[in-house]
Formats: C-alpha cells, sequence, structure tokens
C-alpha cells in the first residue's frame, strides 16, 4: 500500500514560478503543453511515486504535429507543470488524449488497491506551496467508472476524482475535453478557487500491476485574475 496520501505527487517545500505576463482583471490563456521545443522539459518536471518510472516521450503523431507518449508497466510517475494563477471567476482547461488500450475491468477504481487509471490530468490549487494540504480535481479516464462520475479519491478527501471518458469505445482515436475547473472545484469544495498552483498528467498501473499507453497533446488553460487585485499584486509571469 503506498505510503503517499495523495496520488497526485504532493512534494513539499517546492518554489512556484510566476505565470507570464496577461493582466489583471481579464481574461487570458495559456498553452501549457504542446509546443515541444527544446525547453519544453524545463516547465514540466517529473515526479516519481513509486519505485518504476513511467516513460514520458515525445513523438510525432504526423509530419507536422509533436505529441506527448507516456508508457506505464507497473509504475506511477507524473510530469508537473508549476504555476502561480490567483484565480478569478473564469477558469476553464481544454487537452487532447488517446489511450492505446483501457485498464482490465476487474479493479476496483474507488479503493487504495485499484486506485489506478490509464489517463489522468490534474489540477492543483492552494495553499502556494505543494503540500498535503493542496486541493485538486483529477479527470481521468477511467475503466468502470461511467462517464460524470464524481468522488473522492481512496487517499484524500482533498482530490476529487471526476471521470471524463470510461472504457474502451474511443480507444485509439484522439478525443478533446474541455472542462469548467472553476465550476467543478466550487462543486467539489464548496467555494471558489483562490489560486492554481499545479497541472499535471500521468499514467500510473503500478497497484494493479498492469500496462498501459496513453498520448497527451494541446494542454490550454483560459483565466481571470481578480479585478480587485489588480492595483496590489505584482505582474504574473511564466516560467520554469
Amino acid at each position: 500500500m503506498k505510503k503517499n496520501c495523495l496520488k497526485f505527487g504532493l512534494i513539499l517545500g517546492l518554489t512556484l514560478p510566476l505565470l507570464s505576463q496577461q493582466g489583471f482583471a481579464q481574461t487570458s490563456s495559456e498553452t501549457l503543453l504542446g509546443d515541444f521545443g527544446q525547453d519544453w522539459k524545463t516547465n514540466w518536471v517529473e515526479r516519481k511515486l513509486t519505485g518504476k518510472e513511467t516513460q514520458f516521450e515525445v513523438e510525432a503523431e504526423d509530419d507536422s504535429n509533436l505529441v506527448l507518449r507516456a508508457s506505464s508497466k507497473e509504475s506511477g510517475s507524473a510530469l508537473w507543470r508549476m504555476l502561480q494563477v490567483h484565480q478569478g471567476r473564469v477558469g476553464k482547461i481544454s487537452w487532447r488524449w488517446k489511450i492505446d488500450n483501457p485498464l482490465y475491468d476487474d479493479i476496483d477504481e474507488r479503493s487504495k488497491r485499484g486506485d489506478d487509471y490509464v489517463a489522468r490530468l490534474y489540477v492543483v490549487f492552494e495553499p502556494h506551496l505543494i503540500n498535503w494540504k493542496s486541493r485538486a480535481l483529477c479527470y481521468v479516464w477511467a475503466t468502470t467508472a461511467p462517464v460524470g462520475a464524481t468522488y473522492s479519491s481512496p487517499y484524500s478527501n482533498n482530490l476529487q476524482i471526476i471521470v471524463v471518458e470510461s472504457g474502451k469505445e474511443k480507444k485509439r482515436e484522439w478525443v478533446k475535453e474541455e472542462r469548467n475547473y472553476a465550476a467543478d472545484y466550487a462543486k467539489a469544495f464548496g467555494r471558489q478557487p483562490e489560486m492554481m498552483t499545479a497541472v499535471a498528467v500521468m499514467v500510473d498501473t503500478d497497484n494493479s500491476a498492469q500496462q498501459a499507453r496513453t498520448w497527451f497533446d494541446d494542454i490550454v488553460i483560459e483565466y481571470s485574475t481578480p479585478a480587485d487585485e489588480a492595483h496590489k499584486q505584482p505582474a504574473v509571469k511564466m516560467g520554469n
């Protein structure tokens, strides 16, 4: 059984970067994953949660587009993009993902032993440092849980699982998702988020001792910052 309470990294003592200057009291859009230049790994940091590592590699989808491939063999690692977004009422995230095959359906995804998903995308919130008190939404491609299901992680109520795809019907095809994470957070935790501190992607099969392969691309956030903070907050910057 894992000792980590939240299975989304929870690394103590990380100093957060600032997000690129977009101004306050307006809606901004940032592409977090999709431009795989030579420095993309300086923005995305791998955090190993178990003894074995998930393999993250960039590969060509076609002649003009690169995507991220994540291959897990009884492993559990996540790629993290650290952020510091002073959150207003507008908060959306969109992405594309594709799975090779779902996991076997003989696991209870709501149990600690079955807490594996062929694809996860996390949105992590306050406090300013990632620690055991952080709250997060985890959008998943489940095996048996139905689309629309929302439930707490078996490790902590601070992590809410939201099923956006399930099963094998759409396997081996790109699926585009869009979520209003500000509304999802308010529904899960009873209030509006104050700050977004990270986005992460993960493919994990360590508990169920399985294998999985998933592709991610075009992760974009759209957000607004509080209008009444415009006169007292520094410019926000994207960084590593």
